[in-house]
């Protein structure tokens, strides 16, 4: 038996019917199942909910939670983000006290394609239960890189680009320089100063170019990096990998993942997901898959026009022989086709 997770509030409710007919043609081959929704009470999460009890089998049951979640918060803020924790402990409680097998965690704006069910509990099998939890990757909440590759407790996604891979200008290396320099001052004590300069230096080398692509820095000196697209570059169709940290996106999470997956002690710092994988399931040894050979599409706000948004459309590339099957995204403008929805203008450039 499975349960699906999902949890949005009224501004997080923009892609919920267009995910709803996703996960309709994901579960064909399950028998039954539930499906948990966590929202406010708002219409939009409510109409949502009724929706799914018209497209879902009737051996399929549909449960909503509501509580008082505050909307319209800013986000990746601890306020935020403890909001969601609380959502999502909800959905998980209810996922163990129905005993399920598995437990698929969705975010409210990312589509799954028909097979990632049943790839991801096929990995789950896999060696008599090698992964606890695998996952379908999806294009960031920026458009860029699929979820998925390496970190550590101490950096839970490392760089895909280390310092000494960039081209960093003359002025800043200098800056670095007086900046190491003083911490010999200090006694290796840093202080706030130091720290809050701390910051403001690595902001500045992540914005300096790489000295070359991921091929090349990896030539000249292998690395484990932080995202999937530097982690396992050109890979695709096919291909399943292993990864340090993962999202709570599009993730299935066997009997143990399920019942390690709880945020005491969590306080909004960083994101809910990576406080589970590194205080949680890498702590119990739990190892987790990423499989880039079913990717999922990702809705984001579109920060050039308010109130819009865009579809990042993951795919298999198709046209260079050289590149078939590598992940590809596409972005396009978002329209999920429901009742009374209208053309608002052409594609985006």
């Amino acid at each position: 038996m499975i349960a699906i997770t999902i949890c949005s509030t009224r501004s997080y409710a923009y892609a919920l019917i267009a995910q709803a007919r996703k996960i309709q043609a994901s579960i064909e081959r399950e028998s039954g199942g539930f499906l948990i929704l966590v929202g406010d009470n708002s219409p939009e999460i409510r109409s949502v909910t009724k929706f799914y009890q018209t497209i879902l089998p009737a051996s399929w049951k549909t449960e909503m939670f509501t509580g008082k979640y505050e909307d319209g918060l800013k986000n990746y803020k601890n306020p935020a983000q403890l909001i969601i924790a609380q959502m999502r402990s909800v959905a998980f409680d209810r996922a163990r006290q129905l005993n399920v097998d598995y437990c698929w965690s969705l975010d409210s704006d990312v589509l799954p394609p028909p097979n990632a069910l049943r790839v991801m509990k096929q990995m789950l099998e896999f060696d008599d239960g090698f992964y606890s939890i695998s996952t379908c990757p999806y294009p960031s909440q920026g458009g860029g890189a699929f979820l998925g590759g390496r970190g550590t407790p101490e950096h839970p996604i490392l760089p895909d680009f280390y310092d000494d891979e960039r081209e960093i200008p003359p002025k800043l290396k200098t800056r670095i320089r007086h900046h190491q320099k003083r911490l010999e001052t200090l006694k290796g004590k840093p202080d706030e100063k130091w720290k809050k300069e701390l910051q403001l230096v690595s902001a500045e080398v992540k914005k300096c170019r790489p000295v070359g692509n991921i091929f090349y820095c990896n030539s000249k000196h292998y690395r484990r990096r932080g995202w999937l697209d530097a982690a396992y570059p050109g890979i695709g169709l096919g291909s399943v990998v292993p990864s340090d940290w993962c999202g709570f996106g599009c993730t299935l999470m066997n009997r143990r993942a399920l019942a390690l997956a709880q945020f005491e002690g969590y306080d909004g710092s960083g994101t809910e997901d990576l406080y589970v994988v590194w205080k949680k399931w890498h702590r119990s040894g739990l190892k987790i898959n990423v499989i880039p050979h079913a990717p999922c599409d990702h809705v984001i706000r579109d920060m050039q026009n308010k109130g819009k948004f865009i579809l990042c459309q993951a795919y298999h590339d198709t046209r260079n022989p050289e590149t078939v099957g590598h992940l590809r995204i596409e972005q396009r403008p978002w329209y999920q086709q429901t009742d009374g929805e209208t053309y608002y203008g052409p594609p985006r450039d």
